[in-house]
């Protein structure tokens, strides 16, 4: 039955670290593609909160999937 369960706990840490890769995508990685493909990047306080929310949530939710992974049971 441990098997079948380290492999849900695998799951479950993987689609959540992959949701964790996309909110990093969202706050850092797109905006700084547009800016290298010449989209004028404004530097402001909202700019700079949407990017600082969207890494730490990033963050937040790849510490989650590794606090996850410590479940699994041998």
């Amino acid at each position: 039955m441990s098997l079948v369960y380290n492999e849900q706990t695998k799951l479950t840490a993987t689609a959540l670290n992959n949701v964790a890769v996309a909110f990093v995508v969202a706050g850092f990685v797109a905006p700084v593609v547009g800016f290298a493909n010449g989209l004028e990047l404004r530097l402001g306080v909202a700019s700079t909160t949407f990017t600082a929310v969207w890494l730490a949530t990033g963050l937040i939710l790849h510490v989650t999937a590794r606090l996850i992974l410590m479940r699994l049971k041998s």
